[in-house]
């Protein structure tokens, strides 16, 4: 799973109510491999899904963006789930019962 994907994933599931903000090091992953991580936060950050701010030892910490939900919620939907995927897989259901006649 991308790095992305997993700070969305582990912030949904450490939300157990608004406002609860992580430190993205203690996120699973981050000590393997901090640069890509760390690449992931200010991307979120900057597409504005996740909100930073400081706790009271001036370290970073982030939670998801309670304005952006459904779009976080978007971004974690699985692969087959996606309306695109559906639509690529009609098509080609449409075109084989074609070429079966």
């Amino acid at each position: 799973m991308s790095p992305r994907k997993t700070i969305l994933r582990e912030l949904s599931r450490s939300a157990a109510g608004a406002g609860s903000f992580t430190r993205p090091a203690s996120i699973r992953g981050f000590s393997e491999q901090p640069d890509r991580y760390q690449k992931a936060v200010n991307e979120l950050l900057q597409a504005r899904l996740v909100e930073g701010r400081k706790d009271d030892e001036g370290h970073m910490t982030i939670a998801i963006n309670e304005a952006r939900r459904g779009e976080v919620q978007r971004e974690l939907r699985p692969f087959w789930a996606r309306p695109a995927v559906w639509a690529v897989l009609v098509l080609v259901a449409a075109v084989g019962a074609g070429l079966a006649i």
